[in-house]
C-alpha cells in the first residue's frame, strides 16, 4: 500500500512500505538521518548506542514480523528522502487513549527538512491511521530543538515529559516531550 501525498503543481511525497527488499535501504536512511540532526546527544558524537537497536537489517526485520509495525520509506519522486514507523494499538506507560498509534520515528534527510515535507508527511501519517481506525497518535521528542515547534503548530499537546533511555547519552541532552492529539 503505497499513500500518495501532495497535490497539483507540488512533486509527489510517497509513503513507500518497507520490505524484505528494502529494509536495508530502510536502514541507511534512517541512520543517515539520524546523524544529520542528534549527533549532539551523544559523546564524541557517536550515536552508535541509538543505531544499533534501531536501524540493522536484523533488528528491522524482527520489527516487521509483527503486524502492528509499519515501517515506510519517505520519497520524494523517486528519491528516498527519510524514513517513519508507527506502532498501532501501543499505549505510553501509564496512559488510555481509545485505539492508539505510536509515531515511533519520523527522520528526513538533512537536505529535506524545512520544505514543508514533514507537514506533509505528518498529515499523511494521520490520515492513514485514520483509514486504519486508530483515534489518538503520540509521539516522543526532545525538548530541545525545532521539532517540538513543529509538532505543537500541527496540533499535538505536550502529555508529560520523559527522559531518552540511553544512560550513555549526554545528561543536559535527555529531556524529551510526550506528545499527543486525536485524530478525529
Amino acid at each position: 500500500m503505497e499513500e500518495k501525498l501532495g497535490g497539483p503543481g507540488r512533486s509527489q511525497i510517497f509513503l513507500e512500505p518497507v520490505s524484505g527488499e528494502t529494509a536495508e535501504l530502510y536502514c541507511r536512511l534512517g541512520e543517515q538521518a539520524y546523524r544529520d540532526h542528534y549527533l549532539h546527544l551523544w559523546p564524541r558524537k557517536d550515536p552508535s548506542p541509538y543505531i544499533h537497536t534501531s536501524f540493522t537489517p536484523r533488528v528491522v526485520q524482527s520489527e516487521m514480523t509483527e503486524q502492528d509495525n509499519l515501517h515506510f520509506i519517505l520519497r520524494f519522486g523517486v528519491d528516498a528522502i527519510g524514513i517513519a514507523k508507527l506502532i498501532l494499538n501501543r499505549n505510553p506507560k501509564g496512559l488510555e487513549f481509545p485505539a492508539p498509534v505510536y509515531l515511533e520515528k519520523i527522520y528526513l534527510l538533512k537536505d529535506h527538512t524545512g520544505m514543508g515535507i514533514g507537514e506533509q508527511v505528518i498529515l499523511a501519517l494521520h490520515t492513514l491511521s485514520r483509514k486504519r481506525g486508530m483515534g489518538y497518535i503520540y509521539l516522543a521528542t526532545m525538548q530541545k530543538g525545532r521539532a517540538l515547534s513543529f509538532y505543537l503548530k500541527m496540533g499535538y499537546e505536550i502529555l508529560r515529559k520523559e527522559t531518552l533511555p540511553f544512560e550513555n547519552a549526554i545528561p543536559e541532552e535527555k529531556g524529551m516531550f510526550l506528545l499527543g492529539r486525536n485524530l478525529e
